[in-house]
């Protein structure tokens, strides 16, 4: 079964110009886009891959690794705040947000916080 928010296992089924598709069962096709495919990667072959939606709410694959996953703490650091909510560096490319619904207090760009 695949868990998004945590490392998985999974089957290379397409490979295309922009990146590969992962067999993710019952969360369907899942894309690893290119700058994340090992060089010598081909169809068929196993990845262990983290799951976690961006910002358009798609399903992601990257062999990155984050500092937690579900059900984890880790001390993150504040990058960046706006309108939305505060971006803490969690050892993904993209930046972990933490929307002000969220957030008591409210978090400082350049603190720890404990998530």
């Amino acid at each position: 079964m695949t868990e998004i928010g945590r490392l998985n296992k999974l089957r290379v089924v397409k490979q295309l110009d922009f990146g590969v598709y992962l067999d993710g069962g019952e969360l369907g096709e899942i894309l690893m886009p290119v700058r994340y495919v090992p060089v010598q990667c081909d169809i068929g072959d196993e990845l262990e891959v983290f799951i976690y939606r961006d910002s358009e709410d798609r399903l992601i694959a990257t062999t990155e690794k984050p500092f937690a996953m579900v059900g984890e703490f880790a001390l993150l650091k504040v990058v960046a705040v706006n309108q939305t909510g505060a971006f803490l560096n969690w050892g993904l490319m993209k930046d972990l947000l933490v929307p002000y619904s969220e957030q008591k207090p409210r978090m400082e760009e350049g603190k720890l916080y404990v998530v």
